[in-house]
C-alpha cells in the first residue's frame, strides 16, 4: 500500500489543532491497532486485511520512518504537533505514560510524535515500537509470532527464496526488529506484558479467523469496553 506522505502529515497537523474535547490517544477518531510481528508469521497480511475490514489506514514501518524523517526537516509542523497536546510535548507525555525515556535523539523524538499523532487519528500501525509508545492509549496492541522454521517454510512456499535462505532471513529480521525496540525503547518483544494479545500462527493456514477476532477486539476497545482507560 502506498501513501501520499505529505497528505498524511497534513492530516496529522489538522488533528493536532483541534480542541482538547476532540480526538486524543485515549479517545481516537477511529480504532487504533499496533501490530508487532515475526518475519513470515503472516503479520503483514493480517494487518492489511484488518485495515480493510475496519476501513482505516495501514501505516507500515516504512511509512512511519519516512514521515518521521520528513518531519525532522519541518520544525513548524513538529511544533504544531507539540502544541496539539496542550503544550505538553509528546516526549513528556510519552514519559508520563510509560516511565521510559527514549533519549535525546531527534529521530526517536519525532517518531514518538508521529505515532502519538496517528494514535489520535486511528489506523493500523505496523512495527517501529508503536505498541510501546501507545501502551497507555486506547489501542489494541497485537504481537504475531511463529517459530523460525515454520515462518521460513511459509515464505519459501510463497516463492520468496529457498528454505535455507528464508530461515536465515527470518532469524536476521527478527533479531533486527527486536534490537530496534530495545535500543529505542529499552523494551523486549518477548515481554508479553507489552501486548494485549499474542498470536502464534504456526498452525494457521488461513488468517481470516485471526482478522475477525482482532476486528472484534479493536471495536470493543475503541468503544470504551476496556479497563483503566
Amino acid at each position: 500500500m502506498s501513501h501520499n506522505i505529505l497528505s498524511v502529515i497534513a492530516a496529522m497537523a489538522e488533528v493536532a489543532t483541534v480542541t482538547h474535547d476532540e480526538p486524543s490517544t485515549r479517545h481516537p477518531k477511529k480504532p487504533v491497532i499496533t501490530i508487532s510481528r515475526d518475519y513470515g508469521s503472516g503479520g503483514d497480511i493480517i494487518a492489511h486485511r484488518l485495515s480493510q475490514r475496519l476501513t482505516i489506514p495501514l501505516y507500515d514501518e516504512v511509512v512511519l520512518k519516512e514521515i518521521a524523517t520528513r518531519l525532522q526537516d519541518d520544525p513548524a509542523i513538529v511544533k504544531m504537533l507539540d502544541e496539539g497536546f496542550g503544550r505538553a510535548k509528546d516526549m513528556w507525555l510519552y514519559r508520563l505514560f510509560s516511565g521510559n525515556d527514549v533519549g535525546p535523539d531527534a529521530y526517536r523524538d519525532t517518531l514518538v510524535k508521529v505515532v502519538m499523532s496517528l494514535g489520535r487519528m486511528g489506523g493500523v500501525l505496523l512495527g517501529r515500537g508503536a505498541h510501546v509508545i501507545l501502551q497507555e492509549a486506547c489501542a489494541l496492541r497485537v504481537r504475531i509470532i511463529g517459530t523460525p522454521e515454520v515462518c521460513a517454510k511459509r515464505m519459501a512456499q510463497s516463492g520468496h527464496g529457498t528454505y535455507d535462505q528464508e530461515l536465515a532471513k527470518t532469524r536476521e529480521v527478527d533479531h533486527m526488529r527486536g534490537k530496534f525496540v530495545w535500543d529505542v525503547f529499552n523494551s523486549r518483544l518477548s515481554d508479553a506484558s507489552q501486548f494485549d494479545i499474542i498470536i502464534n500462527t504456526d498452525r494457521m493456514a488461513d488468517f481470516e479467523d485471526v482478522v475477525e477476532m482482532l476486528e472484534g477486539m479493536a471495536k470493543a476497545i475503541h468503544a470504551g469496553r476496556v479497563l483503566a482507560l
